[in-house]
């Protein structure tokens, strides 16, 4: 039951990411479904899952939306497993802030690995107003929607089928 959820996981986040959300997104900003989903289940879990569900969206998006195998898959996994080693070092998860500053973070570091790439690539970037016009105010918009996914995420990690075996450290979280 685990592995179809997070295989559902990265269904609903690959329609999200590429369909709905550039579709809704307003003024041009949208929020980051993916990086949501890599810092829940980081928090809930502290284990490597949330860079492989990283890894493996960025390497669809790269299939469907890139020129360049790699150009979402190494920022995605690289921001997922520095979710994973900040996390494993901190003992104390608080249920609202720690996930949402998570999100942020990894969204600004993505961000920035996106942009480095995108340059070494020879594409033109502008990174202060890419910063102003587009990344803070999506860092914000992940960050909102941080709220409702580890909301979700939470819930469903109560049932015994989704959380991993040996997980007691997660009843203290739920």
């Amino acid at each position: 039951m685990r592995y179809l959820f997070l295989v559902l996981t990265v269904i609903v986040n690959l329609i999200f990411t590429g369909v709905v959300f550039p579709r809704l997104s307003i003024l041009g900003i949208a929020p980051d479904l993916i990086i949501c989903t890599m810092a829940s289940i980081v928090a809930l879990e502290k284990s490597r899952v949330g860079a492989a569900i990283g890894f493996i969206c960025g390497l669809a998006l790269d299939i469907m939306y890139a020129g360049v195998i790699g150009f979402y898959t190494l920022p995605y996994f690289v921001v997922g497993m520095s979710l994973y080693f900040a996390v494993s070092r901190i003992n104390y998860i608080d249920p609202v802030l720690v996930p949402e500053l998570l999100a942020a973070g990894a969204f600004f570091a993505k961000e920035l690995l996106a942009a480095l790439l995108a340059y070494m690539l020879g594409r033109d970037v502008s990174l202060g107003y890419r910063l102003m016009r587009f990344v803070l105010p999506e860092t914000l918009a992940t960050a909102l929607l941080m709220l409702l996914v580890h909301l979700l995420f939470k819930r469903l990690y109560r049932s015994n089928s989704i959380r991993p075996k040996g997980m007691e450290d997660l009843k203290k979280l739920l």
